[in-house]
């Protein structure tokens, strides 16, 4: 499940195996709901969890994610809810000062910083450029790469990252001695979705400059997040020699180890777009299987979307016990979870070549192309609902419980995964379904596309719809409505 950011990174979608939406479990004794209620409010989650199984799990955890994306958390946060690598973007290079007195080159250089700060930066990298044609100095390359990395970082806000990569890298040219301007061509290439591409530069970097705290760190957090763990353990031991009290660099490792613990010894099986892995022989056949059905979403879905990830998506295949230790929820109902990073299934509640696992998978992929075609900015109910639309599945036409009329808007499907009530949260999760249903059945998935990638530039959502499919949010909650019988 999702994604996407460029905010905090979700924590863990969770998900049984499609078609549990539909299943009705009783409700517990007064006498266990009783006692529970007086426990926190975590546990009683965990409640909601138990009770009404898969589709509450995902949409709790879909509350949680979007917490975290609507307030973006330091890079010291915790797995699972910190933000990804880019998180807010590279950190500005600015030119410096010449001194008043100083021939042509000097005159030129100071019509250059009052175009700059007067934020005619393009003209001022041409001013800069043409210093460095007459007097090729260290300070000249240097501003002209700080003017040049100011045009890569407004790209970069602009959501035009390959802009952005193009920008870095002529400012690197100029000036190879920043090394802000390493991380931030690094930074860039990780917005494209190009991680290969980042770890290089940032090999590059190291080779520059071997102590230096945040290279070291980016380059572990780029390589763990290739499954490179092992690399990415070795990169940050490096640095907590060299910096023993960098908190991130702490926070990564012990993250790292926990990975290595559980999937060190596993098999693995890497395909043009994805590594699995999963533990012994007991796991080939799935291991196959979740393979063969992920390389063709990646194409089917890809098309369909309009997005194609650029690196191999990890993962992983783990018993029931070890699964709910990785997704850190109770394994029992749940059958699959997507942490942003990477997919995670569950050995015991998966059939090779079945229909469910396909479908199961699918609904995983999806969220992973969804948080990269939007940046991460895509609701939760589009996440949810998209994710349920590729599995393939059709939404229900009408609601199976009663809900208030306050919780039938986009709005208020947000504020259902804020209740108690198991029946609640499974309606949120089927309102979800329904309200994309209608906005592809209403544009198609060329509208679906168009809207993703306008979440992805940064319009705001309600603007976004608009312009993708022709109408906006109110149209989709009379559909709500209509779900809800209150029409």
């Amino acid at each position: 499940m999702p994604a996407m950011k460029v905010a905090a990174e979700p924590a863990p979608r969770l998900g049984l195996a499609p078609g549990a939406a539909e299943r009705r479990t009783p409700a517990p004794s007064a006498r266990r709901g009783t006692n529970l209620l007086r426990l926190n409010v975590l546990l009683g989650t965990l409640l909601v969890v138990l009770i009404a199984g898969p589709p509450a799990a995902r949409w709790y955890q879909a509350r949680r994610a979007a917490d975290s994306v609507a307030t973006p958390s330091s890079v010291e946060s915790p797995r699972g809810a910190r933000p990804p690598l880019e998180g807010s973007g590279p950190a500005p290079v600015e030119p410096r000062p010449t001194a008043p007195s100083g021939g042509a080159e000097a005159a030129l250089s100071r019509e250059a910083l009052a175009l700059y700060r007067e934020g005619r930066v393009a003209e001022a990298c041409e001013k800069y450029r043409e210093v460095v044609s007459r007097a090729s100095s260290d300070e000249a390359r240097r501003n002209l790469g700080a003017c040049l990395a100011r045009l890569g970082r407004e790209a970069y806000q602009a959501n035009q990252a390959q802009l952005a990569v193009e920008h870095y890298q002529r400012a690197l040219d100029a000036n190879p001695s920043a090394r802000e301007i390493w991380a931030a061509l690094a930074i860039a290439h990780v917005k494209t979705g190009d991680l290969t591409r980042a770890q290089s530069v940032l090999e590059q970097a190291v080779r520059s400059f071997p102590d230096d705290a945040e290279v070291l760190y980016l380059l572990a957090e780029v390589q763990e997040r290739q499954g490179r763990t092992r690399e990415a353990a070795d990169t940050l031991r490096r640095l907590h020699a060299a910096h023993p009290g960098h908190a991130r660099g702490r926070t990564l490792l012990a993250s790292v180890d926990r990975e290595q613990k559980v999937e060190g010894s596993y098999w693995a099986h890497e395909s043009p777009h994805f590594l699995v892995r999963y533990e012994g022989a007991q796991g080939i056949d799935l291991g196959r299987s979740v393979v063969d059905t992920l390389e063709e979403a990646y194409d089917s879905i890809g098309r369909d979307l309009g997005t194609l990830p650029k690196d191999r998506i990890q993962v992983g295949i783990y018993a029931t016990p070890v699964f709910g230790e990785v997704i850190g929820a109770p394994p029992h109902y749940i059958a699959g979870a997507y942490d942003g990073k990477k997919i995670r299934l569950n050995l015991s509640a998966s059939i090779a070549y079945s229909n469910n696992l396909s479908r199961l998978v699918r609904h995983e992929y999806t969220h992973a192309v969804i948080h990269l075609a939007t940046s991460g900015r895509a609701p939760i109910w589009l996440h949810e609902g998209l994710a349920q639309v590729m599995e393939p599945r059709a939404a229900p036409r009408l609601l199976q419980v009663t809900v208030a009329r306050e919780y039938l808007s986009l709005a208020g499907i947000e504020r259902l995964s804020r209740t108690q009530s198991p029946e609640a949260l499974v309606a949120g999760y089927s309102l979800t379904h329904i309200a994309v249903e209608h906005l592809i059945d209403r544009g198609g998935l060329s509208g679906m596309r168009d809207f993703l990638a306008r979440l992805g530039r940064g319009e705001p959502l309600p603007q976004a719809m608009r312009n993708a499919f022709g109408f906006g949010p109110e149209e989709v909650e009379a559909r709500l409505l209509a779900a809800g019988g209150k029409s």
